[in-house]
């Protein structure tokens, strides 16, 4: 099935701090909706460069359970991740994939209010991953995950927690979408705190 998007043109006054990122996507690209809430990743199927995946899930997995979907596919790879929350028990498993080498490198952008809402997960995230993460005010749900051989992105409603709620995702597949996501969330990092 064929996807196009079209662009939304903003303007914005010329004295303004606030930048707003769009990408602007004339071309087609071969796109794959899977019709059927999954009730687990593999659900998805196989990842191809350049065909993306469109789905629903009934809450059965989150953003770290789809991250290691995709691990799987890539073998060992660099992750970024950002969610306005996360559990003990997703960085755990982060953390088991990073100790076994299967992640080469990781980093997290987490929102500000994780420090006073989830205290525990917030101190293993510290603990656990010393300086590589931030935090910043943020609502945006995204995982990249790369090697020399593939470039992608995840955007979905998924957290890093356990939510038994229908959620959206997709995982693009194209290296311009990564790139586009990598710099912003970089900018992100850099200008977060600890």
């Amino acid at each position: 099935m064929l996807f196009t998007a079209t662009s939304l043109q903003q303007e914005a006054p010329a004295d303004t701090t606030q930048k707003i990122g769009c990408r602007d996507i004339r071309q087609c690209e071969q796109s794959e909706l899977v019709a059927e809430q999954l009730l687990s990743p593999r659900g998805l199927g196989k990842l191809t460069d350049g065909h993306d995946k469109h789905f629903y899930s009934n809450g059965a997995f989150n953003l770290v359970q789809l991250v290691l979907y995709m691990l799987r596919q890539t073998g060992p790879a660099h992750v970024f991740i950002s969610s306005y929350s996360i559990a003990e028990q997703s960085l755990a498993m982060l953390r088991r994939k990073l100790d076994k080498g299967e992640l080469l490198s990781i980093r997290f952008l987490i929102d500000n209010r994780v420090r006073t809402i989830s205290p525990k997960p917030f101190d293993y995230l510290v603990t656990a991953f010393a300086g590589c993460y931030r935090c910043c005010a943020l609502h945006a749900k995204v995982a990249l995950v790369w090697n020399d051989t593939h470039h992608w992105t995840l955007v979905g409603s998924q957290n890093a927690t356990n939510n038994p709620k229908l959620e959206r995702g997709i995982i693009h597949t194209r290296r311009e979408i990564f790139d586009f996501d990598y710099q912003h969330l970089t900018h992100e990092f850099d200008q977060g705190t600890d």
